[in-house]
C-alpha cells in the first residue's frame, strides 16, 4: 500500500509542479498577506495591531485551503472515474486506500506550502505586538487540523460522487454546514438556535481560529475542535476506503459514466439554438436546478425572517440580498470556470468549432445558456435590494437611495468583470484560476474602496466615481472578451 501511494504521490507532485496554477495560488496568497502587512503598518497607533494581522492571515489562509478542498481535493478521483482509468490502477496492485491518498499527496504538500508561506508574515505580526507564542501555536494547530479535515472531506466526496461537479457542490455544502452556523448567532434572537450554534462552535475549527486570536488567549493548542478535525478526517478517509470499490470501480465497470448518464436522461428535441440548450440543460442542470436556484433566496428570506421576528422587513431584505449575492458569486464562479474548461478537458472544443456558427457566435451562445441557467441567482440580489427600498423607511428619492442604486450597478459590473477574468484565466491554469482570480479582484476592490473613502468625497462625487468605474469595467470586459476569443481560437487550432 505504501509503495503504491508513494508512486502516485510522486507522479502527482511532478505534474503539479509543472503547472502555473499552483504557483499563481501561492503568489496570490503572498500578495494578499503583504497587503495585510501594509494595512497593519499603517495602523500601528492601534493596540494589538499584530494580533489583528495574525487573525487576518489565518482567515485568508483558511479561505485558500477551503478553495483547494472544494475545487482540488474533490476532483482527484473523479477525474480517474470520468477517464475510466481506475480499473487500470487497480490492476497494478494498488490498494483502494493508496489511490485517493496518492492522488492527493501532491495537493496536500501544496496546501502545506500555503500554510508555510505565512510564517514570515507571522514574524512581522509578532514584531508589531499584541500576540503571544501560545496563540501562534494554537493558530497553526487549528489551521493544520482544518487542512486535514478539508482534504479528507474532499477526498471522500471525490470517491463517493459520480462526477466532478457534484463532488465540488457536495464538498462546498458540507464545508458550509460545518463552518457557517456558529457565525450566524448574531442574526438570531432564538435561544434554541444560539444553543445549537454554540454546540457546533465548540468543534468548529473556523471558530477556533477566531478564538485563538482574541486578546489574552492562553488556552492549549490541542483544543476539542483540533481533536475533532483530526478524528473526523480519519473517519472520512476510512469511509472513503470502505466505499471505494463499490462506488468507484463498480460504477466504471457498469459503464455509467457521467457523459452516458447525461445522454440517457434527455429525450426531447433540442431548441433552435442548440448550443444555448446544451449549456442550459447539461452544464447548468436544466429546469430542476433553475427551480433550486429560485428556492434558495426564498428560503434564505424566510429563515432570516423567522430568526428575527418583529424586525423591519427592509433589514431582512438587505441581509437576504447580501447572502443571495454571496451564493450567486459562488454558484457563478464554479459554473463559469467550467464554461470552456470542460470543452477542453473532454476534447469536444475542436468538434464544436467545426459547426456552422462562428467562434464569436459560439461564445455568445454559451454565455446566453449560462446566463439563462443562472438567471435566478443573478436577479435575486437585485430583487431583494428593490424590496429593501420598498420596506425601509428612508425616502425613495433621497441621496442615500441614489448612491445605493449607482453603487449596486458598479458592484454588478465588477462581478461580471470578475467572471470574464475567471473565464480567461481558467483557460490557462484550470480550476486554480478561482482562488487566483478572487485574490486579484479582492485586492483591486480593497484598494478601490480605501481610495474612495480616504478621498472624503461627497455623495454626488462618489456617484460620479461609481459611474466612471462602471464605464472602465465595461471597457475591461470588452478587452477580456477579445482575449478569451483569441485563446479559444488557439486552443481550437492545437486540439
Amino acid at each position: 500500500m505504501l509503495v503504491g501511494a508513494l508512486q502516485l504521490a510522486k507522479l502527482s507532485l511532478l505534474i503539479e509542479s509543472r503547472k502555473r496554477g499552483a504557483h499563481a495560488i501561492r503568489l496570490g496568497l503572498m500578495l494578499m498577506l503583504y497587503q495585510m502587512v501594509c494595512v497593519a503598518q499603517g495602523s500601528t497607533w492601534k493596540s494589538a495591531s499584530g494580533l489583528q494581522l495574525f487573525q487576518s492571515q489565518l482567515l485568508a489562509t483558511a479561505f485558500f485551503l477551503s478553495s483547494l478542498a472544494i475545487f482540488g481535493f474533490s476532483q482527484s478521483v473523479t477525474e480517474e472515474k470520468e477517464g475510466e482509468t481506475i480499473g487500470l490502477l487497480r490492476l497494478t496492485g494498488i490498494t483502494p486506500l493508496s489511490i485517493p491518498i496518492g492522488k492527493n499527496g501532491a495537493m496536500l504538500l501544496e496546501a502545506l506550502v500555503l500554510v508555510a508561506v505565512q510564517l514570515p508574515f507571522t514574524i512581522v505580526a509578532i514584531t508589531l505586538g499584541g500576540i503571544s507564542w501560545p496563540q501562534v501555536y494554537a493558530g497553526y494547530a487549528a489551521l493544520v487540523a482544518f487542512l486535514w479535515l478539508l482534504a479528507a472531506i474532499g477526498i471522500t466526496m471525490s470517491v463517493c460522487r459520480p462526477d466532478g461537479a457534484s463532488a465540488a457542490r457536495t464538498t462546498a455544502t458540507v464545508v458550509a454546514l460545518y463552518a457557517l452556523p456558529p457565525f450566524l448567532t448574531s442574526l438570531s434572537s432564538r435561544p434554541e438556535w444560539q444553543a445549537m450554534c454554540e454546540t457546533v462552535g465548540a468543534v468548529s475549527l473556523p471558530v477556533q481560529l477566531m478564538t485563538v486570536t482574541e486578546s489574552g488567549f492562553q488556552g492549549s493548542a490541542w483544543s476539542p475542535a483540533v481533536w475533532f478535525g483530526i478524528v473526523a478526517g480519519i473517519g472520512c478517509l476510512l469511509f472513503a476506503w470502505w466505499k471505494f470499490d463499490s462506488m468507484a470501480i463498480l460504477e466504471v465497470q457498469s459503464g455509467r459514466s457521467p457523459l452516458r448518464l447525461g445522454t440517457r436522461r434527455i429525450s426531447r428535441r433540442a431548441w433552435s439554438r442548440p448550443i444555448i440548450w446544451r449549456e442550459y440543460v447539461f452544464s447548468n442542470g436544466g429546469l430542476f436546478w433553475t427551480v433550486v436556484r429560485l428556492a434558495v433566496p426564498a428560503v434564505m428570506f424566510f429563515l432570516i425572517l423567522g430568526q428575527n421576528s418583529g424586525v423591519d422587513l427592509g433589514f431582512v431584505s438587505a441581509w437576504t440580498a447580501i447572502y443571495a449575492a454571496l451564493f450567486g458569486i459562488l454558484d457563478g464562479t464554479w459554473s463559469v470556470s467550467r464554461l470552456f474548461r470542460d470543452e477542453i478537458r473532454y476534447q469536444t472544443w475542436s468538434s464544436l468549432v467545426q459547426t456552422p456558427r462562428s467562434l464569436s457566435q459560439i461564445y455568445a451562445d454559451k454565455i446566453y445558456g449560462w446566463g439563462l441557467g443562472l438567471a435566478p441567482t443573478i436577479l435575486a440580489p437585485f430583487l431583494f435590494i428593490y424590496l429593501t427600498f420598498m420596506f425601509h423607511d428612508f425616502p425613495i428619492h433621497s441621496t442615500m437611495t441614489m448612491e445605493l442604486m449607482v453603487g449596486t450597478v458598479t458592484v454588478a459590473m465588477s462581478v461580471f468583470g470578475y467572471l470574464h477574468l475567471l473565464i480567461l484565466m481558467s483557460l490557462y491554469i484550470g480550476w486554480k484560476a478561482i482562488p487566483a482570480t478572487l485574490t486579484i479582484c479582492f485586492m483591486a476592490g480593497w484598494f478601490y474602496v480605501i481610495s474612495i473613502f480616504t478621498a472624503r468625497m461627497d455623495v454626488y462625487a462618489r456617484c460620479g466615481a461609481f459611474f466612471g468605474t462602471s464605464v472602465v469595467i465595461t471597457v475591461v470586459i470588452w478587452v477580456l472578451r477579445g482575449k478569451i476569443l483569441h485563446r479559444l481560437e488557439v486552443l481550437a487550432e492545437t486540439a
